[in-house]
């Protein structure tokens, strides 16, 4: 099995697409769902909330005690990083076929 490295704004955009899918989600729930150990998901979550990426609510009425929601700012960063990513491949597939042609 082959090893994809993430950036930094992928996994950023992971997380994004969880709160996206589920509108709410804790932390465990994040850290499982975008493929990233639960230490580091809370780092992430400190530095996306410092950002306005995601909001915290305390959770009163169960399990568990925090849960991340996406911002407008949150969803427009989603939203942009899923245009670049589409036309980023877009580009790549369009210089492999050019190589095949050349080559």
């Amino acid at each position: 099995m082959s090893v994809i490295n993430r950036t930094r704004y992928d996994i950023y955009a992971d997380v994004l697409e969880v709160l996206q899918f589920y509108t709410e989600a804790g932390i465990s729930q994040i850290a499982r769902r975008a493929n990233i150990p639960l230490d580091r998901a809370k780092g992430l979550i400190h530095f996306m909330l410092a950002r306005g990426l995601i909001v915290k609510y305390e959770n009163t009425e169960k399990r568990p005690k925090f849960i991340y929601r996406n911002t407008n700012k949150g969803s427009e960063y989603y939203a942009l990083y899923k245009q670049l990513y589409h036309l980023v491949v877009e580009l790549i597939e369009d210089e492999t076929e050019v190589q095949f042609e050349i080559g």
